[in-house]
C-alpha cells in the first residue's frame, strides 16, 4: 500500500496520541471526519496500524519489568513456535515476545511483583529449555522514556516532540476496578467508554471518570499505535552504546529526543551502558546513525552494538 500525505498525517497524529478523538483528529488532518475514518480502516485493513494502545506505567501498580534476551543454539521456525506457545501456556506474568534477528532470538518482557516470582518462571524455562539455550542475559528494564515517531514525515517541528517515561514509580493504591478497566482499555483505547462500561456493568461515566483520574495520577503516562513497520518499508534495531564517560549524558537524551529515527531510550540494570529503539530503512542508514553519534560524542561513545527486532507474539502494557 502506498501512503500518502494525509495517510502519514493520520499516523504520526495517531502516534503522538492513539486516544485522540475523531473530531480533533479530523481537525488537525484538515479532512473530514468520514475521509480520516476511511483511510484509518484502510490502514488497519492493511495491516500497517496493529492496534491503539495505552502506556500503563506498571511499576505504580506494584510490579517490576525484566527484560530476557535468549539465544537458542539452533531452533527451527516450528521450534520457536513450540517456545512461544509454552510462554502464552504457563506464564500470564509475560507481557511482550519479540522475534529478533542477529545476537538474539527472542526478547520476553516479564511483570513480576517480587524477585522470587521471577525466579519461579526463569525456573521453570530453565527446567525445559536450558539444554538448547546457548545465551541469556537478564536485565531489570526501568526506566524507559519514549518519544513520539517521527519518521512519517518529511519535516516535523522539533518542539513537538513528546516524551513519555515510565517503569520508575512507586507502588499507588489503586483498586480491582480500575484494574479492570485498565485490563479492557489498555490494548484498544479508541473502544467507547460505553462498550467498557457494558463490560463491566457499570456506568459510562465511572469509566470516564476513571480513566481521567488514571491519566491524572500518570498511570497511564500516554497512548500510541502499533504500527508494522515491515510494510511501511522500514526495520527496528536496538542499539547498545558502550560508553566512556557519562558526563554528557543529558546533552545524549536531549539529542536522541529530537532525532528523526530514534523513538526509545530504554534504561536498564544488566543490561547495556546506554540503549535506544531506532527505525530505519535499510542497515547503511542505522551505520550512518551511529556514526553520526559517536562523532558528534566522541568523548562520551566508546563503541556501538545493534541487532533487530521483527514479530511482536504478545504486547499487553508494554507497547515496545
Amino acid at each position: 500500500m502506498k501512503l500518502d500525505l494525509y495517510d502519514r498525517k493520520i499516523l504520526y497524529e495517531l502516534d503522538k496520541n492513539s486516544a485522540i478523538s475523531l473530531h480533533k483528529l479530523s481537525s488537525k488532518i484538515r479532512r473530514s471526519k468520514q475521509v480520516v475514518l476511511y483511510r484509518m480502516k484502510r490502514l488497519e485493513e492493511e495491516g500497517i496500524i496493529t492496534g491503539y494502545n495505552a502506556i500503563i506505567d506498571m511499576s505504580k501498580l506494584g510490579y517490576f519489568t525484566f527484560r530476557t534476551y535468549i539465544k537458542f543454539h539452533s531452533t527451527t521456525e516450528e521450534d520457536g513456535k513450540k517456545f512461544i506457545k509454552f510462554c502464552r501456556k504457563e506464564f500470564s506474568q509475560v507481557w511482550t515476545i519479540t522475534s529478533m534477528h542477529g545476537k538474539w532470538d527472542y526478547a520476553l518482557f516479564l511483570g513480576v511483583k517480587n524477585v522470587d516470582e521471577f525466579h519461579n518462571i526463569w525456573d521453570k524455562i530453565f527446567y525445559n529449555y536450558k539444554e538448547k539455550i546457548k545465551n541469556y542475559n537478564v536485565a531489570l528494564y526501568s526506566p524507559i522514556i519514549n518519544f513520539n515517531i517521527k519518521i512519517f514525515l518529511d519535516k516535523v517541528n522539533v518542539q513537538d516532540s513528546i516524551e513519555r517515561i515510565y517503569g520508575a514509580g512507586s507502588g499507588e493504591k489503586i483498586d480491582e476496578r480500575d484494574i479492570q478497566i485498565i485490563d479492557i482499555y489498555a490494548s484498544n483505547v479508541r473502544q467507547s467508554s460505553i462498550e467498557i462500561a457494558k463490560k463491566l456493568g457499570i456506568s459510562s461515566d465511572t469509566v470516564r471518570n476513571r480513566i481521567k483520574e488514571l491519566e491524572k495520577r500518570k498511570i497511564i503516562v500516554g497512548y500510541k499505535i502499533g504500527i508494522n513497520y515491515e510494510k511501511m518499508g522500514y526495520t527496528g534495531y536496538r542499539l547498545d552504546f558502550q560508553l566512556k564517560s557519562s558526563k554528557r549524558i543529558k546533552e545524549v537524551y536531549e539529542y536522541f529526543k529530537y532525532h528523526r529515527n530514534i523513538y526509545q531510550i530504554n534504561r536498564s540494570i544488566g543490561g547495556a551502558d546506554l540503549e535506544i529503539e531506532v527505525i530505519v530503512k535499510n542497515l547503511q542508514e542505522l551505520l550512518q546513525i551511529i556514526d553520526e553519534t559517536k562523532e558528534k560524542f566522541r568523548d562520551t561513545i566508546m563503541d556501538a552494538e545493534w541487532f533487530g527486532f521483527s514479530i511482536f507474539h504478545i504486547i499487553k502494557y508494554i507497547p515496545d
